[in-house]
């Protein structure tokens, strides 16, 4: 199976699920929060330039394909969701067994942390990334207070997708941004994509 993953525009999700809809591809689709390479959407004034909005409402979708129908989906996407601003989004494809130069980077942290992930990371020179608020919990199984237990606890996801070059910059600035040295910091994955789609140009790219 191939998993195709795309951040688009959300006011465009609307014709994006219509498109899958009337072709019968079952998808999966949530809100995020997401920003490109610009860093936000940014105001560039006569004297300095201004960050207005750090992150946009993005919306999330995920689909399972068969290998030889993935191509297909991903033009179809592209066409439903591409304005040809910047803004349009990301589609990623990720097969198993291919490797690929480019990486997909997971990380699940405490939300409180979440600021000072995103601002070592813009530091470094990552502005690109989508997150959304999770509940998960690690091996211990939550979180006792006295006789309550938490079974699950408030999470932040951030998604990061990099060349391999860089892997190792990004997941040492999460680890050291996020880390508390207590039970419940998070984990950071790291996974192959296959492919990388901007929407805006309709290229093959990261």
């Amino acid at each position: 199976m191939v998993e195709i993953f795309a951040i688009l525009r959300k006011e465009k999700s609307y014709e994006v699920k219509k498109s899958l809809a009337s072709e019968g591809i079952p998808y999966i689709a949530w809100t995020v929060k997401g920003r490109g390479k610009e860093g936000g959407f940014r105001y560039k004034g006569f004297i300095r330039e201004k960050i207005l909005i750090p992150f946009l409402p993005k919306t999330a979708f995920l689909i399972f394909s068969e290998p030889d129908n993935y191509k297909s989906i991903v033009e179809l996407i592209m066409d439903s969701a591409h304005t040809g601003n910047f803004g349009d989004g990301k589609i990623f494809v990720l097969k198993n067994e291919e490797v690929s130069n480019v990486k997909m980077i997971k990380a699940v942290i405490r939300p409180e942390k979440a600021p000072e992930v995103v601002k070592a990371l813009d530091k470094e020179g990552f502005k690109a990334l989508t997150m959304w608020d999770v509940v998960g919990r690690g091996k211990e199984g939550g979180l006792q207070a006295g006789e309550a237990l938490y079974d699950e606890l408030a999470k932040t996801f951030l998604l990061i997708a990099v060349e391999d070059k860089d892997v190792k910059k990004v997941i040492d600035t999460i680890m050291k941004s996020a880390r508390t040295g207590a039970y419940g910091d998070g984990k950071v994955f790291v996974c192959d994509i296959s492919e990388v789609w901007t929407v805006r140009t309709k290229k093959q790219e990261l």
